[in-house]
């Protein structure tokens, strides 16, 4: 594997890892309104905002891991290289 395509698996994890952060604060912020709002409006739907939530955990979770695995490898390819 080149670097360059090492180098565009930590962008491309730093990127999904921002989505996600995104994504986890527009739900949280979803839930927050729909919980002091009152009346409740019938379009704000807290399920599925606490989905979205767990989904853009789960980004960022998995985001985080293509970022340690393509650092990981960077660090082999340094110590062959050495």
């Amino acid at each position: 594997m080149q670097v360059g395509g090492l180098g565009g698996a930590l962008s491309a994890g730093l990127a999904g890892i921002q989505k996600g952060e995104q994504q986890v604060t527009q739900a949280a912020q979803q839930v927050a309104s729909a919980s002091t709002d009152r009346p409740v409006s019938p379009n704000q739907d807290v399920a599925k905002a606490l989905i979205e939530e767990k989904e853009g955990q789960r980004q960022v979770e998995m985001s985080a891991n293509v970022v340690k695995t393509a650092d990981e490898t960077l660090g082999s390819l340094v110590d062959i290289k050495v």
